[in-house]
């Protein structure tokens, strides 16, 4: 398989993820076929989706997709060996992200506010997560710039 087409599987899973956000948020298949989760309730005569998944499933889903979307552009800049190596990176910092996120969620960030569930570690760790594979990308720009014969 290409380097090309190793790059376009991460696109592919941020649109799949993006996707399923939409699904759990709900508000793309009002009054079609495919079932869904909202209470169906209408405000003004229009639908409105009541869905109990858009805070905790929806929305994260959603930032996700975008997220991993902005990893696979900064991938695409990437040459094979920075390619491996952000593969390598991803495999040590994902399930230590996931871990982190069970430990510190859900958390009350400060009186009087409502608790946020374990799904929204994505936002800080989706954060670091493009940081990191923005800083895996430049490595590898780097080590290929003084790798080449002046």
């Amino acid at each position: 398989m290409s380097l090309s087409y190793k790059k376009s599987l991460v696109i592919i899973v941020a649109g799949l993820v993006y996707l399923a956000g939409q699904y759990f948020r709900g508000v793309w298949f009002l009054g079609g076929i495919i079932p869904n989760f909202c209470g169906h309730a209408e405000v003004g005569g229009v639908p409105f989706c009541n869905s109990p998944y858009m805070d905790t499933l929806g929305w994260p889903l959603i930032t996700l997709g975008q997220m991993l979307a902005i990893v696979w552009f900064l991938i695409w800049l990437a040459n094979e060996r920075t390619y491996r190596l952000w593969l390598k990176v991803s495999a040590v910092y994902i399930p230590i992200a996931v871990i982190l996120s069970f430990l510190i969620y859900p958390i009350r960030f400060a009186p009087g506010t409502p608790i946020s569930p374990v799904s929204y570690g994505i936002y800080p760790f989706g954060a670091l997560y493009i940081i990191i594979t923005l800083v895996v990308v430049l490595i590898g720009w780097w080590r290929g710039r003084r790798a080449k014969p002046v």
